[in-house]
């Protein structure tokens, strides 16, 4: 048997807003099982990658982890990987972003563990060309890559063996490639499967091949518990590694580059793994992809096509949902602001300024700003994590700025139409005027609170996977469990469930012009006519200034209804001193359009649509109150209609946070919950998202004179 040189790599990470419980759950199931088990193989070497976040919580619960993790790099049983701090997709932040994170995992295995790591784990594998320069200015001699990235470079996966080298602008990198046929092995099949297929590799004389992958797969992953410890599936692969050490030896890929040749030089397209690739395409086109793949497993050509059928790009995801696009754009205009002040001399070395790179760079992790297998972007607690720390690095920002009220025009979100932006102690309003004039973010800067992140209800894919007829998931084959790729469930929460999809991102303030007759069953199910444009088309900006007392900002839409000119004048105003803005809205015809006592007016309903969100739906310690009014539920996933309102709460006792809504004249008010079913691990789940409240008054056109409606928003908190 030829000799066979196997790099075991293995990556931990838990995004920054998880849950308490799932660092507990991952360390005790996964992480410290899985590091007490390699204890007793010594022979056995790993290149591990812890991340930041995973680090944080260990050094504040599990400090003894870190001392057994060093004693293991010291006697070079594991050699510990860098990356970016916060898992951030390097791609799609900032060079100097990208370079600090990095510098940050560095120093920290330097200081704590004693490494001196010269791979990185890129997260997500989100690979551009361009990236070796950027790794190699920061030391880094290598990182490693799916075979995938290889087949798309026209390199067949069954040849690739050892590591390649790739560059730009003459800056080189070491990537190795990883095995998918590894990754599928291990752990959900038989250990002895694994050898044999070593074995096979082996009678080519020598030859090294890499398997890296989530250390979640070891007891974190649905079933992989019980299969990995519980049924010994993790001490039989390290005894039979040991039992065949004669032709197996594991190496860590630092070693590996230091004792052998690379295989050839390569240059490798944009990409990441090939299912996340798959996720980044727009939904019809994920479905047209299966269909295709169907039909060419079902005529046998499916493997000679794989290298030639490749899905989208990471950054799609940034067109696919733009909400994500929002948080995403969002960070780079904080980046921008620090590294504006980062250019006075003595600010880097501030204490601010460090705490505010490191609010920056939580926002940074990579877990919200993608969708696919796992929750990702559709996971409400890590939203609200990214827009906590961004809105907490901007407070340390512009606690040294002048003036303290600030209004920005800018083209945001990059769609070639300008946005603004107003800022005080406060608050912050995202506006965007050619998309009806809407708010797309609010920020309740005392609290570092965003109220506004609702994703829109949208197709996805796997959407196909609800039926009322719906088989039940097949087995997996014998001496086997299933990978969590091949999972396919609905959990409760989904069964009774219909499908709806929005018209429109969630933003808020959006204004719609309805028939007098339209219901709230319609309007939520998004069934509803749309009479004109309010509710999409831009407005015309007519006033932005800013003033002692505050922000204005002023707006107009002029649309023909029924023969009719209607003009609607929007005004916001937002407060210097307090957490306050108002919504004023003017109507006007045409004065020959002016309606006559004896003129019949067509009845219509002008509704304005706020979305909100407190995060739990459920929880008694987050409700609506409607002063003087009684409603039958109070909880934020309660629907129903109320006449006549002048007043209405949403109020989280947890954060200590009442957002109030005042409407004058009285008001009818519509609530209803925005509820997503989207993929995870587990399953198809469905996700409180966030609080749909639509104010309506009834406009009778032709107008009878100007008519005017008003709406405040204040939020206190405690």
């Amino acid at each position: 048997m030829g000799q066979v040189f196997l790099l075991l790599g293995i990556h931990n990470h838990q995004p920054v807003g998880n849950f308490e419980h799932v660092f507990r759950e991952a360390h005790d199931r996964c992480y410290r099982p899985f590091l007490d088990l390699l204890m007793e193989h010594r022979t056995i070497r790993v290149a591990m990658h812890y991340s930041g976040p995973l680090f944080d919580w260990i050094e504040g619960n599990e400090p003894s982890f870190i001392g057994r993790l060093k004693e293991m790099a010291e006697k070079r049983q594991v050699e510990l990987l860098t990356g970016g701090y916060y898992e951030p997709i390097l791609a799609s932040i900032p060079a100097r972003d990208g370079i600090g994170q990095i510098g940050m995992m560095t120093q920290y295995l330097r200081n704590r563990l004693g490494a001196d790591p010269k791979g990185l784990w890129l997260a997500e594998r989100v690979w551009e060309p361009s990236l070796p320069g950027l790794l190699n200015s920061c030391g880094i001699g290598y990182s490693l890559l799916d075979d995938t990235h290889f087949q798309y470079a026209g390199v067949k996966p069954e040849t690739l063996r050892g590591y390649y080298l790739t560059e730009h602008e003459g800056k080189v990198l070491a990537i190795f490639p990883i095995s998918k046929r590894l990754r599928y092995l291990i752990p959900f099949r038989q250990p002895e499967e694994t050898i044999e297929y070593l074995g096979q590799l082996g009678k080519e004389c020598p030859v090294a091949i890499t398997y890296a992958d989530d250390g979640e797969k070891f007891g974190l992953w649905p079933g992989t518990y019980r299969w990995v410890y519980d049924m010994g599936w993790i001490k039989r692969f390290f005894a039979l590694l040991e039992e065949n050490r004669d032709w197996i030896t594991t190496i860590t890929p630092g070693e590996y580059l230091a004792k052998a040749p690379s295989s050839g030089r390569i240059y490798l397209p944009t990409a990441s793994y090939e299912e996340m690739m798959e996720w980044a395409l727009p939904t019809e086109t994920i479905l047209e992809r299966e269909a295709l793949v169907a039909k060419l497993e079902a005529s046998g050509l499916k493997g000679a096509t794989e290298g030639f059928l490749r899905g989208g790009l990471w950054n799609h995801f940034l067109v696919k949902y733009p909400e994500i696009n929002l948080m995403q754009k969002k960070a780079l205009y904080i980046s921008e602001k620090l590294s504006l002040k980062e250019k006075r001399p003595g600010i880097s070395m501030t204490k601010w300024f460090a705490e505010a790179r490191r609010e920056l760079y939580k926002a940074q992790g990579n877990d919200v700003y993608w969708h696919g297998l796992f929750g990702g972007y559709y996971l409400n607690y890590l939203r609200h994590a990214v827009h906590e720390h961004l809105i907490k690095a901007e407070r340390l920002i512009d606690a040294k700025t002048d003036p303290q009220i600030r209004l920005t025009e800018t083209d945001l979100d990059r769609d070639g139409y300008q946005e603004f932006i107003a800022e005080t102690d406060c608050l912050n309003l995202y506006l965007k005027p050619d998309d009806g004039a809407t708010v797309i973010e609010i920020d309740y800067r005392p609290k570092a609170l965003c109220l506004t992140h609702v994703p829109m209800r949208r197709p996805e894919a796997y959407h196909k996977k609800i039926k009322v007829d719906q088989p039940a998931a097949s087995s997996p084959s014998p001496g086997s469990i299933p990978s969590i790729h091949e999972l396919s469930s609905l959990k409760p929460s989904v069964v009774d469930k219909r499908l709806i999809y929005d018209r429109y991102p969630r933003w808020s303030f959006r204004d719609h012009l309805l028939m007098q007759d339209t219901t709230l069953d319609q309007f939520e199910a998004s069934i509803h006519a749309e009479i004109g444009g309010f509710s999409h088309k831009p407005y015309q900006k007519i006033e932005a200034m800013t003033g002692t007392d505050g922000i204005v900002l002023a707006f107009q839409h002029t649309d023909m209804i029924r023969d009719l000119s209607l003009t609607a004048k929007k005004v916001y105003t937002v407060s210097a001193s307090d957490a306050v803005f108002t919504v004023h809205y003017a109507f006007s015809n045409s004065p020959e359009q002016a309606q006559s006592p004896d003129q019949n007016g067509h009845g219509l309903l002008w509704g304005v649509e706020l979305n909100l969100t407190l995060l739990a739906g459920s929880d008694p310690k987050r409700y609506y109150s409607f002063p003087g009014r009684d409603a039958e539920e109070k909880l934020l996933n309660s629907r129903g209609v109320l006449e006549d309102i002048t007043e209405a709460h949403l109020i989280d006792e947890w954060q200590g946070v009442d957002i109030c809504l005042e409407f004058k004249p009285a008001a009818r008010l519509w609530r209803f919950p925005i509820e997503t079913i989207s993929q995870s691990e587990e399953g198809l789940e469905s996700n409180y998202q966030g609080s749909c409240i639509v104010i309506l008054w009834p406009l009778t056109l032709p107008l009878n004179g100007k008519q005017e409606r008003l709406i405040t928003m204040k939020i206190s908190g405690h």
